[in-house]
């Protein structure tokens, strides 16, 4: 308690919360730009962080990535384009809810959940941190392993198409993530002799471009079909 009592003095003054609050305007802006990510936004403002005291430089990259994430609810439920990778799970509810007139709603809760989470996951490291420090040095490949193919299996199993729609997407996934150079030999896999490919597929802006696409081509479709056909035969 001495030690929490002594954080809240550090924090609470003029200066950490003024960067605290540019530092999320700033993060608001980027996470609100589909492609723009969470981790652009950390990335650019680090070197600002340099010339500041460690407490408003810490304080200033938290806020700024909590808040792009949290942005990123914005183009998902306007453009149906997840502004950040975090909100592509929900993305299609959000874009629904949106068409149905709902669209504050949508980003309300989207916000309230955020700050939910915050608060949770705040308390929960608070007490749990020094515990799942000394669990997490015991692992070792075999347990990275499991808890990668936990992960995998979990995101085939709860897909809304379906658990073939799941599976194949997964294996897409997993395809796409083998392009480039192997991480221990150095032998490019799946590059076609193109040395662009030899650092990879970014994942962030591969996911991104996805539901960018599909949705510039729904919106091609719908546009199409509310053009008028021209009478060919009697054009006057």
């Amino acid at each position: 308690m001495d030690a929490f009592g002594l954080a809240l003095g550090l924090v609470l003054n003029f200066e950490t919360l003024a960067t605290i609050l540019l530092a999320a305007m700033f993060g608001l802006f980027v996470g609100a730009i589909p492609g723009l990510t969470a981790t652009m936004a950390t990335a650019l403002l680090v070197p600002i962080t340099f010339y500041m005291a460690p407490i408003p430089a810490i304080a200033a990259i938290i806020s700024c990535t909590a808040m792009a994430i949290t942005a990123g609810d914005l183009p998902g439920t306007l453009l149906r384009i997840p502004g950040t990778p975090a909100s592509a799970a929900y993305v299609e509810d959000s874009y629904r809810m949106a068409q149905n007139g709902q669209a504050g709603m949508a980003i309300g809760i989207g916000v309230i959940g955020s700050v939910l989470g915050g608060l949770f996951g705040f308390v929960f490291l608070l007490f749990a941190a020094p515990a799942l420090a000394k669990a997490a040095l015991g692992f070792s490949s075999f347990e990275y392993f499991w808890l990668a193919v936990l992960g995998l299996s979990c995101a085939a199993l709860i897909s809304s198409g379906g658990l073939a729609k799941g599976a194949l997407a997964l294996l897409l996934g997993l395809f796409i993530s083998q392009v480039g150079l192997d991480p221990l030999t150095a032998t490019p896999r799946f590059t076609f002799g193109l040395t662009e490919l030899f650092g990879g597929i970014s994942f962030i802006p591969t996911m991104i471009g996805m539901f960018a696409v599909g949705e510039v081509m729904r919106a091609g479709r719908r546009a199409m079909a509310e053009v008028p056909q021209m009478n060919l035969k009697n054009p006057f």
